[in-house]
Order: structure tokens, then C-alpha cells, then sequence
């Protein structure tokens, strides 16, 4: 009979293999989705002030060159204004980005390169992202291996990053976001090694990744003060000779910086212009837009902030939970997560809650918290399943949330690859966009005269066909309408240049964001 048990009863060679197996396939599910239907996603508002500055034009230019009223196609307005072309230089480029000095110009320059070295396409620059996120796998697996001293920790990590919906829509993104997890965790990583190894040179290796993360985006900079509050805890605060290397290697990483420093210092007051929006007076509850966002580490469906979805209470007591065991029984990683994710926490949510701001609603700003939630998740995970003098049925409950960790994360990568907007893709400025694309691509020689800012504009000419015309104009002045095109629409017009167009033509409402223009000028008194 015992015989009989020990055969049926897995081996612990036989579950390590097993364990192996679901974390290539899921490995490789995650792996999948970020290259699928790369270019299917509309390319929204961001995405284009991204093409926009590749090119090396800012919104400025684009407008005083474009909404002049003359007739421009499609394909001129995207080969000039969306890819690099030989017009601007990188030069021009590198200007256009120091007049938005609140992004860090490292993605962005490497985005110029990339596409003229492969050609100009959506799916082309995404790549780019998708790509750079693969590395965000053995980035994670380092950092834990400095944590926790434990492969498998690390392997778990890396599947719950994989499968994480948040960071494969990101992934998707003609944005720096893939660029900027990588250099969170690789900074992370080398400061743990650095105080492991002791030795300048490793101290300069987490300088260069200081620098790293400050060209990848302005906000590193509280991951590093997170860095600097470990180092001084863990040392009993102490400036001892591991603190003073710290300071050491920031200041170099610092260093390394300051040319482009000097250009946010130079353009500080754009910074604060080009960022006011975040100090807007925020709609809804604040903690709801939180958990809302927090669920969307694990699960996605485009779920709302509704204060009765179970999604966002799971998924808060999943992390509190996590973050308390890692703190309890592993005292010093979980200092070092909590600095990771305190610091910008706190530089999010205090000026909100003082100010009634909007910072810490918006989901891309938090990547080092969810970085942070996501590898305590990955520590309890590991520590309950292979807890050797567990409870079976408490092991079982602890089975049943990976399996529904794994499946949640595969089914909202899959509802979302299929959808071409998604809540990343702000709805406000790109719901519409493929409906609207539908019918002008559908009519016979189509022109289309609109008003609107240049990065809700540049959204729907990435999806419409490059033989459409287009009639930019300020909301002041009244275009002077050919006869040469057989459909004329207006997109998204201000109250201003409908109204004016009123006054001289019959203009009807085709869809939300459209509308269509006869020609025929209104008669007096009609």
C-alpha cells in the first residue's frame, strides 16, 4: 500500500519539471502577445506627439506649416510630420523634445534610428517597444536572484510579468514605458549587486544605470531617492563607506546626465506648461481610479472604476497581503520594495490629495509600484506553494489563485489583442477614430476639414488611406471649398467653425465625430 501511494504521489523532481513546463508555456504566451496584432491598435494622441518628434517638429510648427487652408494628402502630412525624413535632422529632433522637456529624449532617439534603419510604419516603431520589453525578463529575474537568492522566485516573477496585461499593452506602445521597466529594474539589480560585490566598479555600474533611467524618463528619479532610503536604512543610518559609494555612483549617474539637464533647467518653464494638466481637478474618487488600476496588473477588461467591482478589492488584498508576508519574513527585500514603491507613491498621491490633482489616477506613472507589487506577489506565491509542512487544503487554495492568476492575465491579453481601443489608448480621444476612418476610406475622392489639435488629428490619419485629402484651418477662418472632391466631412470641429460653416452650407451629422457638408451654399433667408 505504500508502494502503492509513493507511485501515484509525484515526485519532487517530477513538480520541478512540471513547474518548468507552465513557466515556458506561459513564458511564451506573454512572449506572443506582445508581437501580436502590433499593428491593429489605433495609434492614439501620445503615440503621435511620439512620430511628431521622431520627425523633428513640434505641435507649433506643424500647425503654422499645416492649418494654413490648403489641401494636403495623407500620405504628405505622415511622411513629413509622423517619420523621420530628410526635411529635420536629429538635430531637429533633439529641439523638438527639449521644447518637451518632461519627456527624457533616450526612447525618442532611439525610435529615429530604429525606423530609418527598417522603414516607417506603426508596426515598425512598435516593434521597437516589444522588443525592448523582452528584456524586461531577465532584467525582473536579476533583480529577484539579488533579492531573494531563489531561481524559482525569479522564474515566478517573470511569468506573472509575461502574462500581466498592463505591461503587454505597454509593450504595444509607441512609448518609452517598455525602455523605462527595463531601466527600473536593471538600476534595482545593479544597486544590489553593487553592495553585494563592494567594488568600484560595480558601484560605477549602477551609476551608469542611474544615467540610464534619468535619459529613460524624469520619474527615476524617485526611484533613486527609494535607492538612496535603502541604503541608509539598511545600514542603521549610517554614512558608512556603503552609503558614501551610493552617493558616489548617483552623483556620477547624475553627471552623466547633465547635458540634458541643463536642457530641462533652460526649458522649465515648458515643463510646467506641458504638464499642467495633471493638477486638473480630478473626477471620481480617487482611491477607486487606484484599485482600478492595480487590478489591471492581473486582470484586464477594460473594467471601470465602479466602487461594487470585486476586481479592485481582490486585487488590493492580493498585494496588501503580499507586501506584509514579504515585510514579515523577508525583513530586508521588503524594505527595499517598499522603498521602491513609497517613494514615488508618495510623490504621486500628496499632491493630489493637497491639491485635488489627477497624477496618481493615471496608470503609466505608477511602473515602479506595480514593478514592486508584482515581485512580492511572486515571493508569497513561491513561499506557499512549496511550503513543505503546509496545510493540503490551504496549498490548494494557494493552486487554485495561480491558476486564476494565469488565466486571468492569458483571457485579458486576448479580449484586448482583438480590440483596436482599449483605455490606454485614452477613449476621449480615439473611440470613434476607427468608425470615422471607416467611412471616409469608404467614399469616393473624400476631403476632410477640421480644426482640431494636431494629436487627436494625426490619430485618424494613421488609419485612413494616404490618397485622402485633408483641410486643416484655425477655428478663425472659414476654408475655401473646391470643387475637385465629390465627399466633403468635417471631424471633430470646434463650435466655432461649425457654426461659421452653418452660416454658408447644409452641414448634417454623419456620426459622432463626423460630419458631411454639401457644397451648395445655403441660399439667403434658407
Amino acid at each position: 500500500m505504500t508502494n502503492l501511494t509513493a507511485l501515484k504521489k509525484p515526485s519532487q523532481k517530477q513538480k520541478k519539471l512540471n513547474s518548468r513546463k507552465i513557466i515556458a508555456i506561459v513564458l511564451a504566451i506573454g512572449i506572443f502577445f506582445r508581437f501580436y496584432n502590433l499593428e491593429q491598435k489605433v495609434y492614439w494622441y501620445d503615440e503621435t506627439m511620439t512620430s511628431l518628434r521622431i520627425s523633428g517638429y513640434t505641435s507649433t510648427e506643424l500647425v503654422n506649416e499645416v492649418y494654413n487652408g490648403e489641401v494636403i494628402s495623407v500620405g504628405n502630412l505622415l511622411q513629413n510630420y509622423q517619420y523621420p525624413n530628410d526635411t529635420k535632422n536629429l538635430n531637429n529632433s533633439i529641439q523638438a523634445l527639449a521644447a518637451h522637456p518632461e519627456h527624457s529624449p533616450l526612447y525618442y532617439i532611439m525610435a529615429r534610428f530604429w525606423l530609418q534603419g527598417l522603414g516607417n510604419s506603426i508596426f515598425n516603431i512598435r516593434l521597437l517597444s516589444a522588443l525592448i520589453s523582452l528584456l524586461t525578463f531577465p532584467a525582473i529575474y536579476w533583480l529577484c536572484l539579488e533579492l531573494f537568492n531563489s531561481k524559482l522566485i525569479s522564474w515566478v516573477a517573470v511569468s506573472l510579468i509575461a502574462i500581466s496585461p498592463f505591461h503587454v499593452l505597454y509593450a504595444q506602445e509607441a512609448r518609452e514605458y517598455s525602455l523605462w521597466t527595463v531601466s527600473i529594474l536593471l538600476s534595482s539589480a545593479a544597486l544590489l549587486w553593487a553592495i553585494r560585490k563592494k567594488t568600484i566598479l560595480h558601484w560605477i555600474t549602477y551609476g551608469i544605470t542611474v544615467s540610464f533611467g534619468l535619459y529613460t524618463h524624469p520619474f527615476s528619479a524617485f526611484v533613486f531617492v527609494g535607492h538612496g532610503i535603502y541604503v541608509l536604512v539598511s545600514e542603521n543610518l549610517r554614512f558608512n563607506k556603503t552609503f558614501r559609494n551610493y552617493v558616489f555612483a548617483s552623483l556620477l549617474g547624475i553627471l552623466l546626465f547633465l547635458p540634458w539637464l541643463l536642457v530641462v533647467i533652460a526649458n522649465f518653464s515648458n515643463l510646467v506648461e506641458n504638464t499642467e494638466h495633471v493638477n486638473l481637478v480630478r473626477k471620481g474618487f480617487l482611491p477607486l481610479f487606484w484599485g482600478q488600476n492595480l487590478s489591471r496588473i492581473f486582470i484586464d477588461v477594460n473594467q471601470g472604476f465602479s466602487p461594487f467591482s470585486p476586481l479592485h478589492y481582490l486585487s488590493a488584498f492580493l498585494a496588501g497581503y503580499a507586501l506584509y508576508f514579504l515585510c514579515k519574513t523577508a525583513p530586508k527585500a521588503g524594505l527595499f520594495i517598499i522603498t521602491l514603491i513609497g517613494v514615488i507613491g508618495i510623490a504621486l498621491i500628496a499632491p493630489d490629495i493637497i491639491l485635488s490633482g489627477r497624477r496618481s489616477s493615471i496608470a503609466r506613472y505608477a511602473f515602479p509600484c506595480y514593478l514592486g507589487i508584482q515581485i512580492a506577489v511572486s515571493y508569497l506565491l513561491t513561499k506557499k506553494l512549496t511550503k513543505i509542512d503546509g496545510d493540503i487544503k490551504v496549498l490548494k487554495k494557494w493552486r487554485y489563485i495561480v491558476i486564476a492568476l494565469i488565466w486571468s492575465g492569458i483571457l485579458s491579453c486576448t479580449v484586448s489583442s482583438q480590440i483596436p481601443t482599449w483605455w490606454s489608448k485614452s477613449a476621449s480621444k480615439t473611440r470613434h477614430n476607427p468608425e470615422v476612418a471607416r467611412i471616409i476610406n469608404q467614399s469616393q475622392n473624400p476631403l476632410v476639414i477640421s480644426d482640431i489639435r494636431p494629436g487627436e488629428l494625426l490619430g485618424l490619419t494613421h488609419l485612413l488611406q494616404n490618397t485622402v485629402n485633408l483641410q486643416l484651418v484655425s477655428s478663425v477662418n472659414i476654408p475655401e471649398i473646391t470643387s475637385d472632391f465629390q465627399q466633403v466631412f468635417i471631424y471633430r470641429p470646434s463650435d466655432q467653425l461649425l457654426e461659421k460653416l452653418q452660416t454658408q452650407y447644409h452641414v448634417e451629422k454623419n456620426q459622432s465625430w463626423l460630419w458631411k457638408l454639401n457644397r451648395n451654399k445655403r441660399e439667403e433667408g434658407s
